[in-house]
């Protein structure tokens, strides 16, 4: 590390043109920076400097080594900022668990904005139906648990509530019902029977739970969101989607019901105990806060 010390700062001379300008922005004395590339010079047995007119340059030989060693300062630099962040917090994976119910929109802005704070820690992310991910936190395979369900004696935070409402294809006989009601007239739960319902399956293999009202007679069950969605377009069923996300999705119609048949739950995130102090744990829960609440 001592000759890419040396490297890094010789390439620092050469790029602001002489020994002060490198002394300010490596914070040390341009005579401890100019022994530095003197011993360099020594253990390699190549002039690599000469000056000139007062200036420091390169010898032609340093400009071809010089040259060559900048992709590995560069690759260093990575190595050393790794470094640097385990120094500062020795957490190299954040594990998190998600229900799928909670925005991809909303997840990814706060993945991002954890990755620019830690872009050397490697994020952990299960995507996750009822039960399975408080499963995976009391298990202790997840350092942060957000979605609906309860996590034993765990107090978590609650950071939004979530209102779910039926939702079909344009094309669906429950979307051409909906079309031809007078403005406050709404479908009651007896016409939902009598269609296709598709619902989420717990992601706790050892759950048989499903996710949201199940009134109808006919089901199908999917194990990810995304997949149920793109069954209702095709006017394979209805399902239950969260009222902000289901303004949101093309081709399909929110289905006009009773309020009273709305279910909501609040949105928590929990956080295990033995990582509040972690700042990488930290920084993951405010981004995820800063975006639901967003």
């Amino acid at each position: 590390m001592e000759d890419f010390r040396s490297w890094q700062w010789l390439e620092c001379v050469i790029e602001l043109g002489g020994l002060k300008p490198a002394s300010e922005r490596l914070h040390r004395t341009p005579s401890t920076i100019s022994h530095a590339i003197k011993q360099l010079e020594r253990r390699i047995g190549v002039t690599l400097v000469e000056t000139r007119a007062r200036r420091i340059q390169l010898t032609e030989a340093g400009q071809i080594l010089l040259e060559h060693m900048r992709p590995l300062i560069r690759e260093l630099e990575g190595v050393q900022g790794v470094i640097d962040q385990f120094r500062g917090d020795a957490t190299s994976v954040v594990s998190l668990a998600v229900d799928q119910v909670f925005r991809h929109d909303l997840l990814i802005q706060a993945m991002e904005s954890f990755s620019r704070d830690y872009p050397h820690t490697r994020l952990e992310l299960f995507e996750t139906v009822l039960v399975g991910g408080p499963s995976l936190f009391m298990e202790g395979r997840v350092g942060i648990y957000l979605g609906l369900e309860p996590v034993g004696d765990h107090t978590g935070a609650q950071i939004g509530r979530m209102r779910f409402v039926p939702c079909s294809g344009v094309g669906h006989p429950l979307a051409e019902m909906a079309a031809e009601l007078d403005a406050d007239d709404v479908l009651y739960e007896a016409q939902l029977r009598q269609y296709r319902q598709i619902v989420l399956r717990d992601s706790h293999p050892e759950r048989g739970k499903n996710a949201g009202w199940l009134g109808a007679a006919q089901r199908v069950t999917v194990d990810h969101l995304h997949t149920a969605v793109e069954l209702m377009r095709s006017g394979m069923g209805f399902a239950w989607l969260p009222e902000d996300q289901a303004k949101d999705e093309t081709g399909l119609v929110v289905l006009p019901v009773d309020d009273a048949l709305c279910p909501e739950a609040g949105l928590v995130l929990y956080r295990q105990r033995e990582l509040q102090a972690s700042p990488a744990y930290s920084r993951l829960v405010q981004a995820l806060m800063e975006t639901a609440r967003d």
